[in-house]
């Protein structure tokens, strides 16, 4: 499982940080707060994360307490930059096609992988390269249409409201 998903159900500001804007932020408290040196790598981190005790957990759950009031404290609004951050990234790709094309051949792909995988007879020794393929293409398929459409149908209308 990826490190960042553990951290978004221990502490989801953070993670939220991590993933926009606020990155170079939220690793510099994490690696300062958690490992006592703010220039602790990435990796140095994600190694606390997944190797945390009970205690850590709750520590970094601690953490993302401090690491939200401390962004509020500073008028900032890290679920609002990140949705800021979307929207604004949708916007500037709404005058080109490309994303579009990239979309629609993304489905392509996965329908065409879908149908040789359940109506043609793989080679031997093809079958599992194929379902690892197809996962990989069925996930960049999945990014694709949560970036286009939203996750969910109230993720839409927050944008709207935010709007």
């Amino acid at each position: 499982m990826d490190w960042k998903k553990t951290l978004g159900a221990i502490a989801p500001t953070l993670a939220t940080a991590l993933g926009g804007p606020l990155a170079g932020a939220a690793t510099k408290f994490l690696a300062s707060e958690l490992l006592g040196d703010e220039n602790a790598s990435t990796e140095a981190i994600e190694a606390a994360v997944t190797g945390a005790s009970p205690e850590q957990l709750a520590k970094l759950k601690q953490l993302d307490v401090d690491f939200k009031l401390g962004m509020k404290k500073l008028d900032v609004d890290v679920f609002a930059i990140e949705a800021e951050d979307k929207s604004s990234a949708r916007k500037n790709n709404s005058s080109s096609n490309m994303p579009s094309i990239l979309a629609i051949g993304l489905t392509l792909v996965v329908a065409t992988l879908l149908y040789a995988l359940f109506y043609i007879e793989p080679p031997e020794g093809a079958r599992e390269p194929l379902l690892i393929v197809l996962g990989m293409v069925v996930k960049e398929w999945s990014n694709s249409m949560h970036y286009w459409f939203g996750t969910t149908r109230s993720s839409s209308d927050k944008n709207k409201l935010l709007q």
